[in-house]
Parts: C-alpha cells; structure tokens; sequence
C-alpha cells in the first residue's frame, strides 16, 4: 500500500566467522543436518515444482545460467590486473565529507 514495509529472513550459514573458524558453539551434525533438511534452494525447488509453477528442468537451466556467471565473473577476476599500492587501503573506511 505504499507505506512502510519490512521483510525479516533468518537464514543459517553454513562456513563459520573465519576461515579456520571450528565452530565448536555449534552441535555435531548441525550443519550437515540443516543442508540436508533445511536448505532454502532446495526446499523452493520442492515447493515450485510440487505446485507445478515450474519443471525441474527449467530450474536445471537457471542453475546452470548463474553458474556460467559465477564462473565469468571469476575468469574476469583472475585476468584482471592487481591493483597499485595506493588502491589497497582506499574505499575501506568511510570517511567525513
């Protein structure tokens, strides 16, 4: 209607803070079950698909299409020249106007 909105997602990580993180403040299995059980993607595709909004096959290709981007995005990022010594620190802190 025009007015203000909120949308509120909880959604659980599967890697931890860091690399290296042990996440030993998690149970064993916690992860693995949620992927299982759980899983956002996996969970749409059962819901689309079982409401016949759309084929798996049509979903197949979307998986594949963001893929190939993921993977251009990649190449573009590997054969992109480093960046200079002053590029390093710059737009990393906000600083006053």
């Amino acid at each position: 209607g025009g007015g203000p909105s909120l949308i509120e997602a909880k959604q659980r990580r599967y890697y931890g803070h860091f690399e290296g993180d042990a996440q030993t403040y998690r149970p064993k299995g916690e992860v693995d079950d949620y992927r299982t059980h759980k899983d956002c993607l996996i969970r749409f595709r059962e819901r689309v698909t079982s409401a016949n909004l759309l084929e798996q096959d049509q979903l197949d290709a979307i998986d594949m299409q963001v893929a190939l981007v993921i993977d251009q995005a990649y190449q573009a990022a590997k054969d992109s020249p480093l960046p200079e010594a002053d590029e390093l620190s710059r737009d990393i802190y906000a600083t006053e106007i």
